[in-house]
Order: C-alpha cells, then structure tokens, then sequence
C-alpha cells in the first residue's frame, strides 16, 4: 500500500518517538506532542519525570507496568489533506504509477508523519463533488482504515472542480489550518480570487504529473484523443504548460512537483523541511 523507501523512513520516524527533542518543529516536520488539554490522545508507557497525576492505573494494573494518558494540546495543528479523486488522476505514461497513486503516497505519508506529531489531521477527497471528509484522524488505525478505502479506490468517470478544497476550508474550516491540496491541476481555472485565503490558511499545493504529459510535439496534434479531464474527445491539445503557470502563480513557494517516475522520499522531505 506504501512504497518500501516511505514506509521505511515511517519507522525511523516511530523510532525516536520518546526521544526529547529541544525545538517542537522543524519546517512541517514536528516532534510528538501531547499536552493537557481535555481532547484524550493515547495512553503510553510512563516515562521517568511524567506527571503521576495522569498515571492511568486501570492500564498499568493490566500490563504490569506504569502508563500514563496524553492529551492533545489545545493548540495542535489542524491539518487538511485533500486528494483530487477525477478521472485524470488514474492516468499514467512513463511510470507505472499513476497520478493518484503517486498523490495517494504523499498524503498517505502526511498522514502518519502528523500523527506521530499530535496534529490533528482530517482527509477530504473530491472529483466534481466532495467524496469524503473524515472526522479528526486521532489513532494509526484510524489512519489506516482510511487509506485502505483511498489504495482500493477505482477509477471514475469524474472531472474536477478545483475550487472545491477552498469552498471546503471557506465554510467548513472555522480556525486556521494548513491545508496540502494533491492534484495533477490539469485545466485548472484562474484561482486569484481564492487568493486572500493564504491570511487564513497554510495552503500548500502538491502537484502530481507525468513525463508523458510534457510531449508538445506537433505530430500529437494529428490524433483524436479522450480527454480524461472535460470527458471530451477532439484533436489532441494539452494545457499542461499553462495550468503549471496558473499553480505557480498561485502557490509560489508553497508547491511541490511530484513526478509519476522519480523516488519520492527526497522531494518530500525537502519540501517538508524547508
């Protein structure tokens, strides 16, 4: 379901998970932590210097030894991770992998990652429509049944409203999040107006592609094609180039480029890091 490189740096991550850590966040990589706010987190083995008011001796009766509660923080970070589910996104060219499967590793990835570091962490999907949009992600179970249901997920005959995530945070996101929308962007309109929402969200763009689509030779224009993004067929026309202009413009620093083809761990984690 994960790629091996990712899931691999998942558990050097877990590793050092009771390790102290002096600064609470690095870029958006962040230590795990808990605090005393009234949102229960998880219970964990007691750890010398702990509070023992927050011993749970229910737990530590049962395994023999002392475990004490966590609690989320009341200002943990709100994290929203919206993967475009349209039709474009099952493309692929060079890469055995298509679009949505390259998409679904980076929020599977984000999603165990701020996990680890007591976000709170909701996962919305969407196409024409909103698919799904999960209550808060608080246990790797949790995370885990969804990505299940997203790695199953078949194709669909389905374009894209690119709006949609920003609609979403507008009227449904009442306090500041950071928002990574995941899509390949593909004939992505004019987003200025949304852009005020940077004064009230972290917004981050992931933008999934593949070498195929980089092709603008003219001996294509001789072909009758499907487009899998407007479900219409004609003679063969890419917007690529200017829907890559619109998303810069738009993001700036904020977007990443994930290629269908390329080892995924150093991209992320430099743009994670930054």
């Amino acid at each position: 379901m994960i790629l091996p490189e990712l899931e691999k740096l998942i558990r050097q991550i877990e590793v050092r998970r009771f390790k102290k850590i002096k600064t609470s966040r690095s870029g958006s990589i962040v230590s795990s932590r808990a605090g005393r706010g009234l949102d229960f987190k998880e219970v964990r083995e007691y750890i010398l210097g702990d509070d023992t008011r927050y011993i749970d001796w229910n737990v530590s009766s049962r395994m023999g030894e002392l475990y004490v509660k966590e609690y989320h923080q009341e200002n943990d970070r709100l994290i929203y991770l919206f993967l475009d589910q349209s039709s474009s996104m099952f493309t692929s060219g060079v890469s055995r992998y298509s679009k949505y499967f390259i998409g679904f590793q980076f929020l599977a990835f984000c999603s165990l990652l701020f996990l680890h570091g007591g976000d709170r962490i909701h996962v919305v999907t969407y196409s024409n429509q909103i698919h799904l949009a999960t209550d808060t992600l608080k246990t790797k179970a949790q995370v885990y049944q969804i990505l299940r249901k997203l790695y199953e997920k078949k194709p669909s005959l389905r374009t894209t409203d690119h709006l949609l995530p920003f609609w979403f945070l507008k009227n449904q996101v009442s306090r500041k999040s950071i928002a990574y929308i995941i899509s390949d962007f593909a004939c992505l309109p004019d987003l200025s107006f949304y852009k005020p929402m940077f004064q009230l969200h972290d917004l981050y763009g992931i933008r999934v592609f593949d070498l195929s689509e980089l092709m603008q030779s003219e001996v294509f224009e001789l072909f009758y094609v499907y487009n899998s993004e407007n479900l219409l067929g004609g003679k063969f026309s890419s917007s690529f180039l200017e829907d890559e202009q619109k998303v810069k413009n738009f993001f700036l620093s904020n977007l990443l480029s994930l290629r269908t083809d390329e080892n995924l761990v150093i991209p992320i984690l430099r743009f994670l890091l930054k």
